[in-house]
């Protein structure tokens, strides 16, 4: 029997029936932070949300606000032992810090004033962590009982057994699902910011001892001594202003446990002597499954246009904006020949859209995203990077894995999910030619938007919270063929064909996706328009550059065909790539298939070798120079900013191209790659500050609220596993206008909120979409892209075997 439960966390017990106040906080938890830093943990009660069909201003706040004057007093606590000398006489600590924020907000908007909603009654809970500084150190082996007096309703007195290899820290990180067993570097690592007493400091660091702890046998299997890593005043981006004074994320000092040496498969926790220990964590040379299956998983619970049902799901839902299924449906989606670069905003405008109207059509199949249901053209972005990932390694993947319904048709999941868009496009642009509203090419988006809002509109005007499956009494529009679109379908078309090449299989549909391909890339090049090389608007803060997914097209057909036009075509809309020049977003895609190559054609040299170290280059700014510069080594775009995912997404795929092109050739420098590839997962599953993985249902700790209009609705009272939200973000002003602003959080916080760590700045504000939403494209693609790459080869998975 282990003696580390897999998701044990509170090491301190509550004694019961002791008096306590009738109008006070919770205490959540009672633990060390370190042997002299008592850390209580408070929380004032809970939200209570609406549910379908009901306002989403109908939102409860049930609160008993902690009395934070009483708290932070030294006099409102006692510390005591019988088994400690030095607190025979129970002692009050010689100090208290504290910190606070807002951890659950309502929907209530009791009125308006100064541009701003203002409530008269409780609109979001609050958590407190009070840091009880200690006389003395406590003692390994011995029991202590820590009093809070009135502070808290739910008691007053509570036992505290201090073991540093059981009792688990705050102080100490580590990836809480765990760690692969030959990867290169493993680390854990101790740091804690503290609120208003700032960074956690420790002592004789030099000679402080850590020791990886079997969780089964309680034996110490290694020890190391920790190392000071970096400062808590060391910058970690270019965005200062996104964690001032030094955009530092964490604002703690930090050292690390360097246990790269150690190999064996088990379960373990990393403790610290004088502080304490982690999470358990596994050593599993499969551990980023359990993290890549249920977030591949979350994008087929965000197809549109199926019924999720059983036995793939137990989260079911009726079929959203399905012409043909979805009751109240038929004859609302149509067919605009406006261009989505000229709806005039990212929802376009109902006058304009008709007027270019065309017919009704059965079209079906997108991606929905949190906080609607369109489709959009930067949602190919995941049947790219899943088709890139399994190219990379194909022995990864397996049929019937991820428990979807195309699961048994012989076709690796994966592959499955990554043509899913790819079967919408085609669908589409087959109904477009039949009906004669188009000539050959497809527009990528799909939205209601110009024609109603999410919500449902009662006969008496009341406007309440509905799902997907529910919205049917607006219509919907689908843009008009254009060769951004176009070419992007054409090269995920060949991208694809060329995967299944590499599965031994051929479509489950049928589909030609080389024809599909040739044809979609003819038309594109054929219906170019003056003006249209220029950089266009998407109205939702991007652009689209038709030489990128042109490029992509171009490299994806030429290593399918060999046909050398593709690659000239290629190389004139990849000239301006020096071999120093760093890549990113969907310009990246074209030179990466060029360069991991693999199909019929022959590169020509001098331009691969340029491409070539491109791409290197940018992996190596990614996942080795940028990792170097922050604490918890993770990777990323140094300069990118603190939103859409930058502290919850690991968007790294660039390491995975750089590993696999070098892995043979230069196995040092491909080191390099997969180190910082692990350590990037490590960041986002644990070594974080909160301790957690950002994936709903995932890990011992994960993000409990966020804005996802189905999962609200989906009648279970939880959301499905795999989900993973937008924040912490940026600070964008002081105060926010309502609970759907991600400011709104600002005026809870303690201390404010420029003094905390950028890292920290999750509130679990589900009422705010850049708060706490999440796209398939930005988030749950490129992570399950990650993750799966970091997966083990398995014997299922072997290219030319799927399906026997």
């Amino acid at each position: 029997m282990s003696l580390y439960p897999l998701r044990f966390s509170l090491l301190a017990t509550a004694v019961l029936g002791v008096a306590c106040s009738l109008h006070a906080s919770d205490v959540v938890s009672v633990q060390p932070l370190t042997d002299r830093i008592v850390l209580v943990h408070f929380k004032d009660g809970e939200v209570k949300y609406h549910q379908r069909g009901q306002a989403w201003t109908e939102d409860k706040v049930v609160t008993d606000p902690l009395d934070v004057a009483a708290a932070s007093l030294p006099a409102s606590y006692r510390i005591e032992s019988a088994e400690d000398p030095a607190y025979k006489n129970q002692l009050p600590p010689v100090g208290v810090g504290r910190k606070s924020k807002g951890a659950e907000f309502a929907g209530i908007r009791d009125s308006w004033a100064d541009n701003r909603v203002v409530n008269h009654q409780p609109d979001h809970i609050k958590e407190h962590w009070l840091y009880l500084e200690l006389p003395s150190p406590l003692l390994p082996g011995k029991t202590y009982v820590i009093k809070t007096g009135g502070l808290a309703k739910n008691g007053g007195v509570w036992t505290l057994a201090y073991d540093s290899a059981k009792t688990r820290s705050e102080a100490v990180h580590v990836n809480t699902l765990g760690y692969v067993p030959a990867a290169p570097e493993k680390f854990a690592y101790v740091y804690h910011w503290m609120g208003d007493q700032g960074s956690l400091t420790l002592a004789d660091t030099d000679s402080r001892a850590f020791h990886l702890v079997d969780t089964r046998t309680g034996a110490k299997v290694f020890s190391g001594t920790l190392r000071f890593r970096k400062a808590h005043d060391n910058p970690e981006t270019h965005q200062v202003k996104d964690s001032p004074p030094h955009g530092n994320f964490l604002k703690a000092d930090v050292w690390e446990c360097d246990f790269s040496a150690f190999a064996r498969p088990g379960s373990y926790v990393v403790a610290v002597d004088g502080v304490g220990c982690s999470w358990p964590f596994r050593l599993d040379a499969d551990v980023y499954r359990e993290a890549f299956r249920p977030v591949a998983r979350a994008l087929y619970h965000n197809r549109s246009g199926i019924a999720l049902t059983k036995p793939f799901t137990e989260f079911e839902r009726a079929a959203p904006h399905h012409p043909k299924l979805t009751p109240g449906f038929a004859g609302k989606l149509f067919y605009t020949t406006v261009r989505f670069t000229e709806w005039g905003s990212e929802g376009g405008k109902a006058e304009l859209l008709k007027a270019g109207g065309k017919g009704s059509l059965d079209a079906w199949g997108w991606y929905q995203d949190a906080g609607d249901w369109d489709s959009y053209y930067t949602h190919l972005r995941v049947a790219q990077e899943f088709l890139f990932v399994y190219e990379m390694g194909p022995r990864k993947f397996s049929d019937g894995e991820l428990n979807i319904p195309e699961s048994g048709n012989g076709v690796p999941d994966l592959l499955d999910e990554a043509a899913w868009l790819p079967r919408f496009c085609q669908r589409l642009r087959q109904e477009l030619l039949a009906k004669g509203y188009g000539t050959g090419g497809i527009g990528l988006r799909v939205s209601g938007d110009a024609f109603g809002g999410d919500l449902k509109v009662l006969p008496d005007g009341r406007k309440v919270g509905q799902g997907s499956w529910e919205d049917v009494n607006r219509e919907w529009a689908v843009s008009g063929e254009d060769p951004w679109s176009t070419y992007r379908y054409a090269g995920t078309a060949a991208h694809l064909a060329h995967a299944l090449r590499i599965a031994g299989v051929k479509d489950p549909g049928g589909v030609d996706w080389e024809k599909e391909a040739r044809e979609s890339y003819a038309w594109a090049e054929k219906n170019t328009r003056e003006g249209d090389e220029n950089p266009k608007p998407t109205f939702n803060g991007s652009a689209v550059r038709l030489a990128e997914p042109r490029a992509y097209a171009a490299a994806a057909l030429f290593r399918l065909t060999g046909e050398t036009a593709y690659e000239q075509r290629f190389i004139a809309d990849t000239g301006s790539i020096k071999p120093d020049a760093l890549l990113s977003g969907e310009a990246a895609y074209g030179p990466w298939i060029y360069a991991l190559g693999g199909g019929k054609g022959t590169a020509d040299a001098a331009t691969l070798a340029r491409i070539r170290s491109a791409v290197l280059k940018t992996a190596d700014e990614i996942v080795v120079t940028t990792p170097a510069k922050r604490a918890l080594r993770w990777g990323g775009h140094f300069g990118m900013p603190m939103l859409v995912g930058q502290q919850t997404t690991p968007l790294v795929l660039e390491g995975a191209v750089g590993y696999t092109l070098t892995k043979q050739s230069d196995p040092e420098k491909a080191r390099g790659y997969l180190t910082g590839l692990y350590t990037t997962g490590d960041y986002f599953l644990g070594t974080n500050a909160l301790n957690q993985t950002w994936i709903t249902g995932v890990g011992p700790r994960s993000p409990t609220h966020i804005f996802h209009i189905d999962a609200w609705y989906n009648g279970r009272g939880r959301y499905q596993e795999g989900l993973i939200p937008y924040s912490p973000w940026r600070k964008e002003k002081e105060r926010g206008q309502g609970p759907w602003d991600l400011n709104w959080p600002n005026d809870t916080t303690y201390p404010a909120i420029d003094e905390w760590p950028g890292n920290e700045r999750w509130f679990s504000n589900r009422c705010s979409p850049m708060g706490s939403e999440f796209t398939v494209h930005q988030n749950l693609g490129p992570a399950a892209a990650i993750y799966g790459f970091l997966c083990a080869e398995s014997a299922r998975g072997e290219p030319g075997t799927a399906g026997r």
